[in-house]
């Protein structure tokens, strides 16, 4: 009989099998991946599929969970930062990225791409969906300080309203569109001597107050009643109840890349685990097992009732993506 020493590993090995989370890397990106890997994951809302960006490879999607992965149309070859789907049809979303061209819109779910204006180096994207023209956009260039541009034909021309921003304003990266004339951007990052703030407007960017001097950036997490913002460096989270008048910092471990799930409750990342919170954040519980990895990010698949978490790599990585299919 063997010892238990002997099936030690082999108990070790089943207790890791037991866990929710599969690798589902694949073969996601191709053969040749750009710094920092897989960049962003996004389920798409309405049919059972996730995409991913890889650095200089483009998009890739799978519809079996992640098993497979095929490119989309486009040649996209930035490092993409957001994906942004149409509420209306998420057929048509837009995707951003830096270190190359900057925003692309496609209408038929990724089949063919279009590139909108002659913008370079995008971080986040906004888009005002109240108009159902889709013709005011905002977008902020990557560690750029005042960048933040303007969009008043669907993307075909630019307008930089950053420098109606204070002087002392750092990177303006990822701009929020509540309505038609209350907008919301960050303004932080590493320059020095450079401010750190929120800044709102109610007058279509014309004007702009100060709310906040947190320093937050990545994409927002905005509900009827509530916005959520990582803060730089993983620092945490902030908070507005009121449309973006007023900011506090989120108590608990939740601390990026905020999320919503169809259940109301708010899933933020910290550490190897994901946390989740049913009262706006001001308590939260542990959600699934420990991640097998520090993830980037979260996103959460309504259709698979999955969630798929990534991470960023300096090169090709066979342990980029992971899911966990919850089954509630």
């Amino acid at each position: 009989m063997k010892s238990l020493w002997g099936l030690l590993p082999l108990l070790l090995l089943g207790a890791r099998q037991e866990s929710g989370w599969k690798n589902v890397t694949a073969n996601v990106g191709g053969e040749t991946w750009g710094y920092a890997g897989v960049t962003l994951l996004a389920a798409v809302p309405d049919r059972d599929e996730i995409i991913a960006g890889v650095s200089e490879s483009g998009l890739w999607s799978s519809t079996d969970g992640g098993a497979t992965w095929k490119k989309l149309g486009g040649d996209i070859k930035n490092r993409p930062h957001q994906i942004l789907f149409d509420p209306k049809n998420p057929r048509t979303f837009w995707i951003s990225g830096c270190y190359g061209a900057g925003i692309f819109r496609t209408n038929d779910a990724g089949a063919t791409f279009r590139r909108l204006g002659k913008l370079d180096h995008v971080d986040g994207i906004a888009v005002d969906f109240a108009d159902p023209a889709r013709r005011t956009l905002l977008t902020g260039l990557h560690e750029q300080e005042r960048s933040l541009q303007l969009s008043l034909d669907g993307g075909e021309k630019w307008e930089k309203i950053g420098d109606r921003l204070p002087e002392d304003s750092n990177f303006t990266s990822d701009p929020i569109i509540l309505d038609s004339r209350t907008w919301i951007i960050n303004a932080a990052g590493w320059k020095k001597g450079k401010a750190w703030g929120i800044y709102r407007t109610t007058d279509a960017g014309k004007t702009w107050t100060k709310v906040s001097d947190g320093g937050t950036g990545g994409r927002a997490l905005v509900t009827p009643g509530q916005i959520f913002w990582g803060a730089m460096y993983g620092a945490g989270l902030y908070k507005s109840a009121d449309q973006g008048v007023g900011w506090t910092k989120v108590a608990g471990p939740g601390k990026i890349c905020p999320i919503a799930i169809p259940d109301g409750r708010v899933v933020a990342l910290a550490d190897q685990q994901l946390y989740a919170s049913k009262d706006g954040g001001s308590s939260w519980e542990k959600l699934g097992d420990p991640l097998p990895l520090k993830a980037s990010g979260v996103t959460y698949s309504p259709k698979r009732k999955a969630f798929y978490v990534w991470r960023s790599s300096d090169k090709k990585a066979a342990d980029a993506v992971f899911r966990w299919e919850t089954k509630e």
